[in-house]
């Protein structure tokens, strides 16, 4: 008899794996927006370590104050719950200047242009995705 009570009790626990794995996310769709959102905080935080550099030009400060701000649009939208993909195509195009106009460190050109690859492959994703989160699929 206790010996069909632990074979039960082990096949309950293992019926029990799968359902409870259902919830392993217990805010949800917000942790995907986290996510997402550490994505952009990224981008500009590289920004503000690039813009830092000792010989930028009275034009470059300008362009990294142009790209600072298109992002800080975006990113007030998107953590108001509002994907605005024209506000991140700007934010893209004013980092692709900064990338391809600044006279910057190899690292930071190397940090900038890769957020700019993974933004441009948020854009893609939401593009055909919507909704679901991005980062998670992504990696």
């Amino acid at each position: 008899m206790k010996r069909i009570f632990q074979i039960a009790w082990f096949l309950c626990t293992l019926s029990a794996v799968p359902a409870l794995a259902q919830y392993d996310r217990p805010y949800g769709d917000r942790d995907y927006a986290r996510q997402d959102r550490a994505l952009f905080d990224r981008a500009r935080m590289d920004l503000d370590r690039a813009s830092g550099y000792p010989y930028a030009s009275k034009g470059d400060r300008k362009r990294f104050d142009d790209a600072r701000g298109k992002l800080y649009d975006f990113q007030i939208r998107f953590d108001q719950g509002r994907y605005d993909k024209h506000c991140l195509d700007g934010a893209i195009d004013r980092i692709q200047h900064v990338v391809e106009s600044n006279s910057l460190a190899p690292g930071d050109r190397g940090a900038l242009s890769d957020d700019l690859r993974r933004m441009k492959d948020y854009r893609e994703w939401r593009a055909h995705h919507g909704e679901q989160g991005f980062y998670n699929a992504y990696r």
